[in-house]
């Protein structure tokens, strides 16, 4: 049953075909939005045209036009634009003196740079709402903490929550809204390598004082309401959603129950 926290607002959501963008589209519209979905595939397209207020569209999100056909498109099949969702991402493991540089500047251009595409393509139209819009991005507790082996990843989510800071400053007096979500272990497809090894999943498990993974659907719903008009007075917040992980000094593991 719809909650009709979105009646009649209109939603574009990047990674919109798996994970935690999937689930983010799909509580939009059953909380009464429509969503334009970008994914960088058209495999999710029979899916999203099973709903009548979802418009798929694939692309590159790192390239400038893609950002504003998604808005061309809220307006032409919707009518407008109340809120964006920059989830689209990608995770980059390798040796930070081993490595080629290639895995930094793509880690950065996909988590950095194309969300400043994003909130420069959007702005202008959320301005015309009357309610201000609003803007989320999800970002990682790997952006607050370190990572063996993930310093491209670490230090791509940590610009990118800075970057909210930053837009939300800026954007504030004209009354648009950004935020940013950090998942911790969320079951998705890419962090399939962790979930199929048993021992990292356990490990990570175990650092989370509520004692289990998160899912897609669970930071959905943190990240509906940051768009929502119920969060009028927040901007420039960085929520975690990580079953308390990020709490943990990191010294012991909490007690098992």
């Amino acid at each position: 049953m719809s909650s009709g926290l979105h009646n009649g607002r209109v939603a574009i959501v990047t990674g919109a075909g798996s994970g935690i963008g999937k689930s983010t589209t799909e509580r939009f519209i059953s909380e009464g939005g429509s969503v334009v979905a970008v994914d960088k595939d058209d495999d999710f397209f029979e899916w999203a045209e099973s709903h009548g207020n979802i418009f798929p569209i694939a692309g590159d999100i790192t390239q400038s036009e893609v950002n504003l056909h998604a808005v061309t498109k809220a307006k032409e099949v919707f009518g407008g634009l109340h809120a964006a969702v920059f989830n689209a991402g990608v995770s980059a493991r390798g040796d930070l003196i081993e490595s080629e540089m290639e895995l930094f500047d793509r880690t950065m251009t996909v988590n950095v740079r194309a969300v400043v595409l994003g909130i420069r393509s959007v702005v202008p139209e959320l301005l015309k709402t009357g309610e201000g819009g609003a803007i989320a991005v999800t970002a990682s507790t790997s952006g607050l903490r370190g990572d063996p082996d993930l310093w491209a990843y670490n230090t791509s989510k940590a610009a990118v929550i800075n970057l909210v800071r930053a837009t939300a400053v800026d954007l504030g007096p004209k009354g648009v809204r950004v935020n940013a979500v950090c998942p911790g272990p969320t079951e998705t497809g890419m962090t399939e390598r962790a979930i199929s090894d048993v021992e990292s999943y356990e490990s990570l498990r175990r650092r989370m004082p509520l004692q289990r993974w998160g899912t897609p659907d669970e930071i959905a719903s943190v990240i509906s309401f940051l768009i929502s008009t119920q969060a009028s007075i927040v901007t420039g917040a960085v929520v975690t959603a990580d079953g308390g992980m990020s709490a943990n000094a990191g010294q012991f593991l909490p007690k098992e129950n």
